[in-house]
């Protein structure tokens, strides 16, 4: 029951930025699936590529998969190394993050490995997304998705 317990976590904190989050088998997921919806893909685990380089447009809405999430801080942990990956998880007006439960873990400790093997040698870019990006000026006036996407949403694919 460990899993669900880190689930429960991951779910509470991905919802406090502002994410939404969905729970559905890899099944579902792939009869739900419309390419057409996306301007850019990356799903190494289902094998689903569509590859675009983001322009000054940018993109309106990309889905990626993440290599990691992580319950502690609700975030998603992505290899970045390739450049198009890169920039379409910045600069997509929506992000949307796929990764298999079995990629949960309770926290940034967990994926030293993972961070350590991507970026030592290679000098690898390594990305941590919480949710949209938010910044406010002096005068606390929030704006939402200068750094990053507007909006984002996290599909968990219950692979257990």
């Amino acid at each position: 029951m460990k899993v669900m317990k880190l689930l429960e976590q991951f779910l509470e904190k991905s919802t406090l930025v502002g994410n939404e989050n969905r729970l559905v088998t890899t099944v579902d997921f792939q009869n739900d699936f419309k390419r057409e919806d996306y301007e850019y893909i990356h799903l190494p685990g289902l094998n689903i590529f569509l590859d675009k380089q983001a322009g000054e447009a940018g993109i309106r809405r990309a889905l990626i998969e993440a290599d990691y999430a992580i319950a502690e801080t609700g975030s998603v942990v992505i290899d970045s190394c390739n450049e198009n990956l890169r920039l379409a998880s910045c600069l997509a007006e929506k992000l949307d993050v796929v990764f298999p439960l079995s990629k949960l873990v309770d926290n940034m400790h967990d994926v030293a490995d993972f961070l350590e093997e991507r970026t030592s040698e290679s000098g690898g870019y390594v990305a941590f997304i919480t949710g949209a990006s938010r910044t406010a000026d002096i005068e606390r006036v929030l704006t939402v998705g200068v750094h990053g996407p507007k909006e984002m949403t996290v599909i968990i694919l219950n692979d257990l």
